[in-house]
């Protein structure tokens, strides 16, 4: 949980910095190029990590060796598939200019898609030392790791940004950082690893991957959908405006995420096999006390979204404050289902997280096109916004099944977003 502290500080302190050094629109290209590249990764996702963590001999050389082998290689088949995606862009473009709309005809896209792949090669030569210190319960020195790696590209980025202000700059953090991760994860930990390939790990391995990559897919479509859709549909300039409002507002949502998933899952998980009364209890105590302070912070965005982006952002970026108020309602949904989900997932009631995540996905991908041809991209924004509202009552029948429900505690704490409204609207009106 430090480390993810430090990250959300450096991102966010990152971000002051250079919005205040490049202008809008490169935001926006470059949301469109880490969609690209985070889109072909998830879709790849062989559920290495998880693999080990879960493995019965965590610290088998052979087995590490074997692993490690298919990380590289599917990092290099990944980058293969990085660059027929930059080439079908270079092409289309050139040959048939009508096939695309939007951000996805910027000269510079392609080229930068390219660079920014090469990052998946490097990672995938990192060791094997996480997954197995994880399944130790040993994380100091990768949490170091994950500082170290994200400071080095921000301290990269930050003097290309001063030097040479340009897209580049922006690219650079995303190259520097796995560098530095994949380094430190050797010369950190005794781990050597060399090409091994062996038949009856690799069939475990896909195995074992085969719904992780169903799962993966929609949470990337899910996640990534907005951005991919906007980059068609609206300029540069109010991407890069837009991805800065969801940065701040996902930041939020990730504490309770983070929380539900490193915290409250162990929990959970001690009191499955007792008493599912005590389950039930100890389910809504722990979502009392996450839920009032997230729908505090949800109804204070409500109220004061354009105050906070005017405060830490320069004029051009205003539009973001709207776009908070809007987006932040979505932090309310993910903090009443996230808990939810661990708490199922600890009852080994696992299918349903992917029928959720169907259920979010194939409502945006509905959603979005609707509600932009009636309302434009303010009617799209809250398409975005409410999105995770719709598999709620789904989550909810699951817990009623599973005799973990009570839908008046559920709902007991949502009146707090009004008070956190209330608070910001009257914090206004002293200042003004």
């Amino acid at each position: 949980m430090l480390a993810f502290g430090f990250s959300q500080l450096i991102r966010l302190g990152s971000n002051l910095i250079i919005t205040r050094l490049l202008e809008p629109q490169l935001f926006g290209i470059m949301a469109v190029v880490n969609v690209v590249i985070f889109g072909i990764v998830m879709f790849t996702d062989l559920g290495l990590w998880a693999f080990v963590v879960r493995h019965k001999d965590p610290e088998n050389v052979h087995m590490l060796n074997a692993v490690w082998t298919i990380q590289v290689v599917r990092g290099w088949l990944v980058y293969m598939v990085i660059v027929i995606a930059a080439v079908y862009l270079i092409i289309g473009n050139q040959f048939w200019p009508s096939m695309f709309d939007g951000i996805y005809t910027d000269s510079q896209l392609p080229y930068l898609i390219l660079v920014a792949g090469i990052a998946s090669v490097i990672s995938s030569y990192r060791s094997m030392a996480s997954p197995v210190m994880h399944r130790k319960m040993e994380v100091g020195k990768l949490e170091a790791i994950e500082i170290i790696s994200q400071f080095a590209g921000l301290l990269v980025m930050l003097t290309w940004v001063w030097l040479y202000p340009s897209i580049w700059a922006l690219l650079s953090a995303g190259m520097i950082s796995p560098l530095v991760s994949t380094i430190l994860s050797f010369t950190l930990f005794s781990f050597k690893h060399k090409i091994v390939w062996d038949k009856a790990i690799s069939k475990e391995v896909f195995d074992f991957s085969k719904w992780i990559v169903f799962a993966s897919a929609l949470t990337f479509l899910f996640s990534q959908a907005d951005r991919l859709y906007f980059g068609a549909k609206i300029d540069a300039v109010t991407l890069g405006i837009y991805s800065i409002a969801f940065m701040l507002v996902s930041t939020i949502s990730s504490v309770a995420q983070t929380l539900a998933e490193k915290i409250v899952f162990p929990v959970f998980s001690s009191q499955v096999h007792g008493d599912r009364l005590l389950l039930k209890e100890k389910y809504y105590k722990v979502r009392l006390y996450l839920d009032l302070p997230m729908f505090l912070i949800a109804g204070l965005i409500i109220a004061l979204g354009p105050l906070l982006i005017s405060t830490l952002y320069d004029e051009r970026y205003a539009d973001a404050g709207w776009m908070m108020q809007i987006l932040v309602l979505s932090v309310v949904g993910n903090t009443l289902s996230a808990v939810s989900m661990e708490c199922l997932s600890a009852l080994s009631v696992t299918k349903v997280r992917m029928w959720v995540m169907l259920i979010r996905t194939l409502s945006l991908f509905i959603g979005l096109p609707l509600f932009y041809y009636y309302q434009g991209f303010y009617g799209a924004v809250w398409a975005v916004a409410i999105n995770v509202w719709i598999s709620l009552p789904l989550t909810y029948y699951t817990l009623e099944k599973n005799s973990v429900f009570d839908f008046l505690k559920e709902i007991r704490m949502l009146p707090f977003v009004g008070v956190g409204y209330l608070a910001g609207i009257f914090f206004i009106s002293l200042i003004s």
